[in-house]
């Protein structure tokens, strides 16, 4: 069958954009929150682990209310882009308030109950991280869901998810090099904490930019019958979502790659603080800006904290670049291969990344650092794609089914699982980081306990993938089934 677009490229353009924003809203706080929050300001890692892990389980109902929503919305500007626009103003403000936690406040005592400054300095945490998840998913599923109904081809569906992931790893450059400019001693004297205030800002500015544009540039749904279907209510549209058995296959094998992911985050900067960049002071390349707009090459004596954020920079640029020559591999493949061998090809990619961190991961030679987490990141780069395509593939069968798109619960639903791995996972890595004795600002790790966080980081993403790897092999709409589908589909919207 040949591929035909139901978008034109500026759309897809339009749309991919929108990854920017998607990219920096999920990836800069779990990036940055423990360097930030636990070493700069000491708030405990249970605190922080608890307002990662119950701000996701607020987010997940949050998806299926606002995915639902979405799909019942009757509006002349579509069913989906009046909540991007307005989700993306929110989260933009939301995200810029985190970064302003406070610092230090004096204990107080309200109604006879006295209330130390740390208890209240944690419980604003809590509150914006969850309130900053919430309106995250009124953004977050209309967007999806919009990416899900604009292609209506098998293989421009993956086409279009890799702009988006092109977008987003070009972003992903600025993201790996964040914890390295917070510390700017230049700019603000090398407080992280005050370099992470300015930078929120700007990225809350980038993410309110970003976010806006799919909702003023794209088109939804190419089939105008969809506009006008019965209105389906939650309960029903939940409880049938969950009876769709390729879509709870699908739904295990991502759940397992963001179990991998989400576990691996925490570890990985303290592994690169403590193992990989040792105690004392470490020589680096730098460049050193001459005038007028030039620059010399510099040799440049940093603490182990300045190094691990510039292994976090290289690490940010090289993997971007190998990312983006990935999913172009996969856009150039999607119409030739099943989609499920071009996943089980990616997840094998990433087991082979984390056995490698072993060997690579070694303070004798620090920039192999680097390269674990890029290759890992080669493998789920062939993944973050699919996961759009695959479930798009989804809702046009339980179109054939029950007669109706429901592109925002099949998001909503798919975003409130991905977010009950990251969950669990948060809650079990941070509960590892405090079983090793890390608790304060600035804590010191022992050599046994940095064994036992190395070989976490080896054994449980590589279990999580191979889990990935099995449903995903269970998963039932091949290339040639889908087509079938569609073909059925076409059939039946000429009779109505």
């Amino acid at each position: 069958m040949k591929s035909k677009s139901s978008s034109t490229g500026f759309q897809k353009f339009a749309w991919s954009f929108g990854g920017i924003a998607e990219n920096l809203s999920m990836n800069v706080l779990p990036t940055l929150v423990y360097n930030i929050f636990q070493i700069g300001m000491g708030i405990s890692p249970f605190v922080i682990g608890i307002a990662m892990s119950a701000s996701k389980f607020i987010e997940g109902f949050s998806d299926t209310l606002f995915g639902n929503l979405s799909d019942n919305t009757r509006s002349k500007y579509g069913r989906r882009r009046p909540w991007i626009l307005v989700g993306a103003i929110l989260v933009s403000l939301v995200f810029v308030a985190i970064w302003f936690t406070p610092r230090n406040i004096n204990d107080v005592e309200i109604l006879g109950i006295a209330l130390t400054g740390k208890f209240l300095q944690s419980a604003y945490f809590v509150a914006v991280i969850s309130l900053f998840y919430i309106v995250l998913a009124i953004w977050q599923m209309p967007f999806s869901a919009l990416g899900l109904e604009m292609e209506t081809d098998y293989a421009e569906r993956t086409k279009l998810q890799t702009y988006k992931q092109i977008f987003s790893y070009l972003i992903g450059i600025v993201i790996g090099s964040l914890y390295l400019i917070t510390q700017m001693k230049d700019v603000w004297g090398g407080d992280e904490v005050v370099g992470a205030r300015h930078v929120g800002v700007i990225i809350g500015i980038i993410i309110l930019f970003a976010g806006i544009v799919p909702a003023l540039f794209c088109r939804e749904h190419p089939n105008a019958e969809v506009q006008k279907q019965e209105k389906v209510p939650f309960w029903p549209s939940l409880i049938e979502t969950f009876k769709c058995k390729p879509f709870i296959l699908l739904m295990m094998s991502i759940f397992f790659i963001f179990v991998a992911l989400f576990f691996m985050l925490p570890l990985l900067g303290y592994i690169s603080m403590y193992h990989v960049c040792t105690d004392g002071m470490h020589t680096v390349l730098d460049w050193s800006w001459r005038e007028p707009f030039t620059f010399a090459i510099v040799e440049k004596f940093v603490t182990h904290k300045e190094l691990a954020g510039y292994l976090g920079f290289y690490t940010a640029v090289l993997q971007p670049a190998t990312q983006i020559i990935t999913v172009i591999i996969v856009n150039r493949v999607a119409g030739s291969f099943d989609k499920r061998t071009i996943l089980i090809s990616g997840a094998s990619v990433a087991i082979l990344g984390y056995i490698s961190s072993w060997f690579l991961f070694t303070p004798s030679a620090h920039f192999l650092g680097v390269l674990p987490p890029v290759i890992i990141n080669i493998g789920l780069a062939a993944c973050w794609p699919l996961i759009g395509a695959f479930t798009a593939d989804v809702c046009d069968y339980d179109e054939l089914k029950t007669g109706t798109r429901r592109e925002g619960m099949y998001s909503a639903v798919n975003g409130f699982l991905i977010k009950l791995a990251i969950a669990l996972v948060t809650i079990i890595a941070s509960a590892v980081l405090i079983w090793v004795g890390i608790e304060g600002a600035n804590p010191i790790i022992s050599v046994s306990n940095l064994i036992t966080i190395r070989t976490l980081y080896i054994i449980f993403p590589t279990l999580a993938m191979l889990g990935t790897i099995f449903f995903i092999w269970k998963y039932p709409l091949t290339k040639s089934r889908v087509f079938e589908i569609q073909e059925e589909l076409a059939i039946k919207r000429q009779s109505y």
